[in-house]
């Protein structure tokens, strides 16, 4: 690897912990907003993956420590 590239992938590496840094919640994949339906379809109750609330913390922002 040459100078460049390394520069490069240092670059991207800030970039996305600056981001992290600034939104450290991303939206939660299994449920769209924190409520799943019960396996008979008539009821509701929390996400697992999110605890209800929606969103899940990013890789990033367990490596910062951002909570």
């Amino acid at each position: 690897m040459n100078a460049n590239t390394i520069l490069v992938v240092v670059g991207l590496a800030g970039v996305y912990l600056l981001t992290v840094a600034m939104w450290p919640y991303r939206a939660c994949g299994g449920c769209q907003g924190g409520k799943v339906r019960s396996p008979s379809g008539r009821h509701w109750r929390p996400c697992r993956r999110c605890g209800g609330t929606g969103r899940r913390r990013r890789w990033g922002a367990h490596l910062i420590g951002r909570r």
